[in-house]
């Protein structure tokens, strides 16, 4: 369910690699079906968007295998990436949210990045540290969503691993943005953009939910301790997220592989196609 690094797709040219990117099947903005999760995503002007299969073959481009992924969302200039990844595995309470604790909660992702941090010595591969939250656990029940912020850091950035969890009544939806810490907002920056955007559908948002309904294995303080564990270890495995080259407004991966320049405008011309659902 989570992303990893993707070891047995063919080694491509940067070149090919930037083909196949141009020509997925960019969407535009339009209101947008996800029907993994049963939700939509009402893409604002001036974002680009695939789903489904293309959204998974995008992250394979970037060096990175992820089972979850629905959709995967470009804001205006290829500035931010923004990953929707849904798991169905039922209704998750919130009944426990007062168990979430930050600070503990802090203390094992620091510890479990550490440990990650000796393998990755071993593997000549940059290290990450955990520098702390900047928007700790919040719930906010009206909407049914979970959010936060951590900060971390490797020798030239810092970057910060914004999350939200969308409670459904099937399971819930992850949105994560991952950005440098000079571009994040902890107001009114992508994340809050792209919840604005999405919604469950009608008879699958969490109060719709009924008695009979299947329950996850899980609840709310559980899932929040275990993804922002898992995602703080691949943010600090090489910040494989941080796909972005901001300075020319194109595509960069974290595998090396770049969108050079002179391709800008191939890629814009493409994206002046009429938005599909």
């Amino acid at each position: 369910m989570s992303r990893a690094v993707a070891a047995d797709q063919p080694m491509l040219t940067d070149q090919q690699r930037t083909d196949a990117i141009i020509h997925l099947n960019w969407l535009h903005a339009g209101t947008y079906k996800l029907p993994a999760s049963n939700s939509t995503i009402a893409l604002p002007e001036g974002y680009m968007m695939v789903r489904g299969e293309e959204a998974k073959r995008l992250l394979t481009l970037a060096a990175e295998h992820d089972d979850a992924a629905e959709a995967v969302v470009m804001s205006p200039h290829f500035k931010d990436e923004i990953v929707f990844e849904n798991t169905s595995e039922g209704y998750v309470a919130v009944d426990d949210w007062a168990d979430v604790d930050p600070v503990k909660m802090l203390d094992a992702i620091r510890e479990n990045t550490e440990e990650a941090n000796a393998e990755r010595r071993q593997q000549g591969v940059g290290e990450m540290h955990v520098v702390g939250w900047l928007q700790r656990p919040t719930l906010d029940r009206n909407t049914a969503t979970v959010y936060w912020a951590l900060e971390g850091a490797d020798p030239d950035h810092h970057v910060v691993n914004s999350i939200a969890l969308r409670l459904g009544r099937d399971g819930y939806e992850r949105v994560n943005w991952i950005v440098d810490k000079a571009d994040y907002q902890p107001v009114g920056g992508q994340l809050d953009v792209m919840l604005r955007a999405h919604s469950f559908d009608q008879g699958h948002r969490y109060a719709d939910h009924t008695s009979g309904d299947k329950v996850a294995m899980y609840t709310i303080a559980g899932l929040v301790a275990a993804v922002a564990g898992a995602k703080v270890a691949k943010v600090a495995g090489g910040v494989a997220l941080l796909v972005l080259l901001k300075k020319f407004g194109i595509l960069i991966f974290a595998s090396g592989a770049a969108v050079i320049a002179a391709t800008a405008r191939r890629i814009k011309s493409l994206f002046r196609r009429s938005p599909r659902v």
